[in-house]
């Protein structure tokens, strides 16, 4: 009987990750702030998260829908009704919120405050069902109409704003104090303390399908980075240890070094022209900017403390580790790479009869550990999903519109990088077919592409350029954990396109020694530094301080591109990940390391059929027991 073939794994990988952004994009589109808001949550980052929900710390972005909500309420609105109802919809209810907390005085200043203005933290259905007596001695018909001047002069400023009139649009409490006890006793009961109170069961189960999706992407990144380090020691060491040529080892190293940096000079280069050329910064205006980086000012700034300068003779010296077992334990891979290196070689100097029982204990975890990648990839097109899904869908939809010309430029530069400039190098300088390199990187460029992580993609970038393209362990052992820390084409390019696109919003012209500062900072920048996902949002702030980019205006310039940031970090990553394995190529191309093409197909098939063999004949044995 003929065996039917199964589909090839890339292919599950893409089938996977074209369904998560499917999926992502209708949820994105039909899902929002406010279809959480029907369900009774004001908050959703903190419900999602299982906390207690926050007031609004920022001007909300849907400040305009917020006031109009009050204005309609204030219309034929008459006291004798009581005070205001908070709006039915939760999320409504937390902006407004942000705008009627000024107006509820301090105990303090208004003795009748603690009895008829509901507590923080009080039940606010409880306080619904509780009468609340309006303040003796004011004229809450007088309140009632200051109030709806008030509101209609706010959302006047909101829709016209003037450039004189700084600072967020607020209700601004009357100067009148008794005025002020009338308008407390209206807006009484649109304070929200905890905008997820009125979160129930039809809340929670669409929380669990996002928790579940989330613990499905986050348990396959998991797994990567978890088998990431013992790959590359096992690896290096057994390689290592069978390479008693000094020389020829130098010459590996020297050659993947120079085209790491060479390569990652011409990206940064690439995306400068085209940044220069297109100007995407000149085509957002100031107040689209602003209202960007509203939302995300608090994460920009956390950002902005952890840049720290490079100094290269610190990061150089920092290779070397204090103690090997703690750069193990802290996936340090420049560490791990030198630590593996130095012990391969010292087992290679070792008597014969010493040295062959370690080799074959070191090759045998090797063997073993990327075994268990080909187990973690079973899970790979369901985790690419999720983690396409979960992306796609809490990008917003304003951010990529607004920001689309910026995104293209990057996208576009990265475009050049995989499918142009690797090519050509690898077409110059190996003897690999360009074809057949795509082909057998497939699974670890889709494998970058969802997790954003070089770190965490190495297990597989090992097994497609040992497996699929035939490079002898020990040459990709040494080349790709050494590229995973030093080449960051994709990201050098990102970052020098975001600094000059942060310049250009803030109307700032860059001369061309400022650009070349750029250049430089950005290649020293991508020595060293982790390869995990969202850590070139840092070195841009690094790179905008070297060329003097006004320190008042750096949150700002980053909580811009924040919004997509996510989005782009699975691009960059892609190229980082395919410039690692086109540096391998080269290497062992020309050090006489690589297979040929229909001899590393010839052992990828044997391989395949080794493991579907050993799939059939646990499942066989199982059905037995």
């Amino acid at each position: 009987m003929k065996r039917s073939r199964r589909l090839a794994l890339h292919w599950k990988i893409l089938i996977g990750m074209a369904l998560g952004l499917l999926v992502g994009l209708v949820i994105n589109w039909f899902w929002n702030p406010y279809t959480w808001g029907a369900l009774g949550v004001g908050d959703p980052k903190s419900y999602l998260e299982g906390k207690k929900g926050k007031r609004a710390a920022q001007p909300p972005r849907e400040l305009e829908r917020g006031m109009t909500w009050l204005h309609g309420s204030l219309d034929g609105y008459q006291p004798s009704a009581g005070p205001l109802e908070a709006p039915r919809n939760a999320y409504t209810g937390r902006v407004v919120d942000w705008f009627v907390r000024d107006l509820l005085p301090q105990p303090a200043t208004a003795p009748t405050a603690p009895r008829t203005i509901p507590e923080a933290g009080a039940d606010p259905a409880k306080a619904k069902r509780e009468p609340l007596p309006p303040p003796e001695g004011v004229d809450l018909e007088a309140s009632t109409a200051w109030l709806r001047g008030e509101v209609e002069r706010a959302l006047t400023q909101l829709r016209s704003p003037k450039e004189d009139e700084g600072g967020p649009v607020a209700l601004r409490m009357p100067e009148d104090p008794v005025l002020g006890q009338g308008v407390s006793w209206l807006v009484s009961r649109l304070a929200q303390p905890d905008p997820n109170a009125r979160a129930g069961f039809t809340a929670a189960a669409p929380r669990f399908l996002s928790n579940g999706t989330s613990f499905v992407g986050q348990l396959f990144l998991r797994l990567l980075k978890f088998i990431a380090v013992p790959v590359v020691l096992f690896s290096l060491i057994v390689g290592a240890s069978g390479m008693t040529d000094i020389k020829r080892l130098g010459r590996i190293g020297g050659t993947a070094i120079l085209v790491y940096l060479c390569t990652t000079a011409v990206a940064i280069v690439v995306g400068l022209t085209l940044v220069n050329v297109v100007k995407p910064g000149t085509r957002v205006s100031p107040e689209t900017r602003d209202r960007l980086a509203a939302g995300m000012l608090e994460e920009a700034a956390d950002r902005d403390k952890e840049a720290m300068e490079p100094n290269f003779w610190k990061i150089l010296l920092e290779t070397v580790p204090e103690n090997p077992f703690e750069a193990l334990a802290k996936a340090n891979m420049l560490q791990v790479v030198v630590f593996a290196l130095l012990l391969g070689l010292a087992v290679g100097m070792l008597p014969k009869e010493k040295r062959e029982p370690v080799t074959a204990v070191f090759d045998a975890l090797s063997d073993a550990a990327l075994k268990i990648i080909t187990w973690i990839m079973v899970i790979a097109p369901y985790a690419v999903f999720a983690l396409i899904c979960q992306t796609i869908a809490i990008t917003g939809l304003d951010a990529l519109r607004a920001l689309g010309a910026y995104m293209l430029v990057v996208i576009a530069g990265l475009s050049l990088l995989v499918l142009v400039e690797y090519p050509i190098i690898l077409r110059m300088f190996s003897k690999v077919r360009v074809g057949r390199w795509f082909r057998a990187i497939v699974p670890a460029q889709l494998t970058a592409f969802s997790t954003s992580s070089s770190s965490a993609t190495l297990g597989v970038s090992m097994k497609c350029a040992t497996d699929r393209l035939g490079v002898k362990r020990d040459v990709a052992g040494f080349v790709l954990p050494l590229g995973a820390t030093i080449n960051m084409d994709g990201t050098a390019l990102y970052q020098g396109v975001a600094a000059v696109f942060i310049c250009q919003l803030y109307g700032i012209d860059l001369t061309i020694a400022q650009q070349l500062m750029i250049l430089l900072t950005a290649t020293l920048a991508s020595i060293g530094t982790p390869g995990v996902p969202g850590v070139g949002l840092i070195m841009i702030i690094v790179i905008l301080r070297q060329v003097g980019f006004p320190i008042e205006h750096m949150a700002g310039g980053i909580a811009v591109i924040l919004g997509v940031d996510r989005i782009l970090d699975m691009c960059r990553t892609t190229a980082n990940v395919s410039g690692d394995l086109m540096t391998t190529s080269i290497v062992a191309s020309r050090e006489g390391m690589i297979l040929s093409e229909e001899e590393a197909a010839r052992l990828f098939e044997e391989q395949e059929r080794r493991d579907r063999t050993a799939a059939e004949d646990a499942a066989k044995e199982q059905a037995f027991s």
